[in-house]
């Protein structure tokens, strides 16, 4: 690790929320990289559990910086702004509490970045609360193009938001990314578009970063980072009420990337509707929320172009509108 007199290349950021079960693990995976030209900087939000003893025990021997918030925020996206505030790094990492990484991880993206890209991400392989590998889980990038992550690209951040961000968020997890510090007028836009947001912070964080800063995105195809799928992620969520938020989010966060995206975003919605682009919506939709025969009519809890592109999707195919009203409600 970077000594305290010397200005870091990376500034390792990891936000926790009750993860104490898998800080360890995480802690352990950062300080056994093989580039080690970084700070650390532990943000905890509010934790409940015992996390913070978990942090002090693991942290007393390497320099850091921990912040503790006396009540939690809600907003996974508020915490990585706070720690790029506090950066000094030229390059950032959000190194989420629950997940973990390869050896070579950080190595290998910062490569990518000095070799001139803004972004750089690798593939991912998810595991279960134990650490075990999930056979069945795909890497989910995978759904919208199954051959484009099958092997290492870089492309234009732009053109990699125009083709598949208004789709669905195709950076799938943040632990797997390193990136370029955000200049000031940047990291001060970020804040109110991402404001509020469980569930689509890190969709619209990307894609207005990537439009902003320009430059390149590197995408690694070795799988070098691990998401742990388990039930305390923010994903996890079982009311119907917070069903409606997340739907109310997917709805706003596509209006929002077709917006900066698209020049003349009118009807830009219907091609990808009717591509099958946002199915995936339409399955959770079904399966999160379970929705009523007339919800499923009225389609009530979407808004704006989604809502429209997925009744022209409806309409458009015969079969998936069969099974879409064949599925038990809720």
């Amino acid at each position: 690790m970077k000594r305290s007199d010397q200005a870091p290349l990376v500034s390792v950021i990891v936000p926790n929320f009750n993860h104490g079960a898998f800080l360890g693990e995480r802690l352990r995976s950062i300080f056994d990289q093989t580039f080690q030209d970084f700070e650390l900087i532990v943000l905890d939000d509010a934790s409940r559990d015992d996390s913070l003893a978990v942090i002090r025990e693991r942290l007393q021997a390497h320099p850091h910086r921990l912040v503790c918030n006396a009540v939690n925020s809600g907003q996974p996206c508020s915490q990585w702004l706070k720690g790029m505030d506090m950066a000094a790094g030229r390059y950032i990492w959000i190194a989420e509490s629950d997940d973990t990484c390869a050896p070579l991880f950080l190595e290998r993206m910062v490569t990518h970045l000095e070799n001139g890209s803004v972004l750089a991400y690798c593939r991912t392989t998810s595991m279960d609360a134990t650490g075990d590998p999930i056979a069945d889980q795909s890497f989910w990038p995978d759904h919208f193009d199954a051959e484009r992550w099958q092997h290492s690209f870089t492309l234009e951040g732009s053109q990699l938001c125009r083709t598949y961000m208004d789709r669905g968020n195709v950076i799938a997890n943040a632990s797997g990314v390193v990136f370029r510090k955000p200049d000031a007028a940047t990291l001060e836009a970020l804040g109110p578009l991402t404001a509020g947001r469980r569930c689509t912070g890190d969709w619209l964080f990307w894609s207005h970063y990537l439009m902003r800063m320009g430059g390149t995105v590197a995408f690694d195809a070795e799988a070098l980072s691990g998401f742990r799928c388990h039930d305390k992620t923010t994903r996890s969520t079982v009311s119907r009420g917070q069903e409606r938020l997340r739907f109310a989010e997917y709805s706003s966060a596509i209006a929002s990337v077709l917006r900066i995206t698209r020049p003349k975003p009118a009807w830009h919605w219907h091609a990808v509707a009717t591509s099958g682009g946002w199915d995936w919506i339409l399955y959770e939709y079904l399966w999160r929320y379970k929705p009523s025969l007339a919800e499923k009519l009225l389609i009530r809890i979407l808004h704006g172009p989604l809502r429209l592109g997925l009744y022209a999707r409806l309409l458009q195919s015969p079969q998936l509108r069969r099974r879409y009203l064949r599925w038990p409600t809720g």
